[in-house]
């Protein structure tokens, strides 16, 4: 598969809907083999999933609007999070293979952990807890849309953004839960950047 890196940098929101939108045209028509896209959403954004419940953003819309997150419904699975500038979000606009789904997420997850793994942090995943754990700390968000065989959304890796946007909701569903990030873990700034390139050179398909 000839598989295109695209790397965005900060772009909205509905922007990089369109674009995934796009490219799953030219993957269903086979003239493309499908995109990585590599972005970070500006403005923030709180978006909600198929199986979100509304009740899990915590402050009235209005009041988000005030502090600069929009709100968008989305197609992926999971319930509610976040994307602020400084979290690295990875979208896979990929043809799939109905026998081959949970490997193909698997295969995504492995390079996210082996990219962490270059800054000395042990992450982990398994199916009871979506997105990537460092210890009982949530550093990694996952949500696909898997349907049509072809995939959309992805994985949005918290780097250098603040976290403040997880306290205004109940991330992914789950009452209680620490969020991290790699900047925090390591006590220094990590660029968006960085991350972006090492994770790219672990990604095969």
């Amino acid at each position: 598969m000839n598989v295109n890196f695209n790397f965005l940098g900060k772009v909205t929101y509905d922007a990089a809907e369109r674009l995934q939108l796009e490219e799953k045209e030219r993957v269903k028509s086979g003239q493309s083999d499908g995109t990585v896209f590599f972005l970070e959403h500006q403005p923030a954004v709180i978006t909600l999933g198929k199986n979100a419940i509304a009740s899990n953003i915590l402050i009235p819309e209005k009041l988000l609007k005030s502090k600069g997150y929009d709100v968008r419904k989305v197609s992926r699975g999971g319930d509610v999070t976040v994307h602020e500038p400084g979290q690295l979000v990875v979208y896979f606009v990929m043809p799939l293979k109905s026998k081959a789904v949970r490997g193909f997420v698997n295969n995504i997850m492995n390079a996210v952990c082996s990219t962490l793994g270059e800054f000395g942090i042990k992450a982990t995943f398994d199916d009871k807890k979506p997105g990537l754990w460092v210890e009982d700390k949530k550093i990694c968000s996952i949500g696909f849309d898997l349907t049509g065989r072809v995939s959309m959304h992805g994985i949005a890796l918290n780097v250098s953004n603040t976290l403040e946007g997880f306290a205004m909701i109940v991330p992914c569903g789950l009452s209680g839960v620490k969020m991290t990030s790699l900047s925090k873990e390591l006590s220094r700034n990590v660029s968006v950047e960085e991350v972006s390139n090492i994770l790219s050179s672990k990604l095969s398909f």
